[in-house]
């Protein structure tokens, strides 16, 4: 109970310096293309009224597929310190969003690294200016006990890539152009989990691939960060969308993904701060 108002009053504090004006009226919604019930987090806490102008209903999220591990995390966290208040979650890709935010889809707040999806949205579809909540850098996926220390020791080594059609792809081979280096790969993975088995085996020597993938594939496998991937690195941007109908609750989330204990959860997913 203590923890709960400790973390309300926080939010309260951050929510009131960050949020910004809310619309006269909003918008006629269409239905969101998902309902709470079939999406990552759907609850509702009965723990009386609320305060007055405190959030409350249901806030709409329209998340990026990656952000499933921590936002299952946090979203417990947020309904804790609001009562009265409950998050439905939609993953998917940012495209695919950005496309059901333009035709009227009801949703509060979008959180993506997709930087052309958001760049889709115009000042008619967003309140205020995009919050960049967290950063997933490129970095060096090696095994254990390893003689690659950067991005230098790279050249002559048997380095796994993703497929430049997904993010880790595209970034991973605009790291290694920013740090002027050349890499003959020893495979092209359509996925990251891929390319970090390849590493596992002793089939690659490394492999290009998010800070966050490192952390989810678990132990024997550790990132070498280099500083041309970390000035690059992808942001999450959450952007509080006008077709929802919770405006409150919408800058009361995203006021909460600029938390401190946000920031905490977001770097033990390997995401860096802002």
């Amino acid at each position: 109970m203590v923890r709960r108002f400790a973390v309300a009053a926080a939010l309260a504090l951050c929510l009131s310096a960050c949020s910004g004006p809310s619309p006269g009226a909003a918008p006629a919604a269409a239905p969101a293309s998902a309902s709470p019930s079939s999406t990552g987090h759907g609850h509702h806490h009965d723990a009386g009224p609320p305060s007055p102008g405190a959030p409350n209903g249901t806030v709409v999220v329209h998340a990026a597929d990656e952000l499933r591990p921590t936002l299952t995390l946090l979203v417990p966290r947020f309904e804790e310190a609001f009562p009265g208040i409950g998050v439905a979650v939609e993953y998917g890709p940012g495209a695919g969003h950005a496309l059901h935010i333009i035709a009227g889809a009801s949703v509060d707040v979008f959180v993506s690294a997709d930087a052309a999806a958001t760049g889709q949205l115009t000042a008619a579809h967003v309140r205020g200016g995009p919050t960049v909540v967290a950063r997933n850098p490129i970095v060096i996926a090696v095994p254990g006990s390893t003689a690659i220390a950067g991005v230098a020791d790279l050249p002559g080594a048997r380095v796994a890539l993703c497929v430049e059609t997904i993010p880790c792809g595209r970034t991973g081979r605009a790291a290694l152009d920013a740090a002027a280096v050349a890499v003959r790969p020893v495979s092209v993975e359509p996925d990251p989990a891929t390319a970090l088995t390849r590493v596992r085996s002793g089939a690659a020597d490394a492999a290009l691939v998010h800070r966050t993938d490192v952390v989810a594939a678990g132990a024997g496998l550790r990132a070498v960060d280099f500083s041309e991937a970390n000035r690059i690195a992808d942001e999450y941007t959450a952007l509080r969308v006008t077709t929802g109908a919770n405006p409150v609750g919408a800058d009361a989330f995203v006021a909460f993904l600029g938390s401190a204990l946000a920031r905490h959860i977001f770097a033990d997913a390997g995401l860096s701060p802002v």
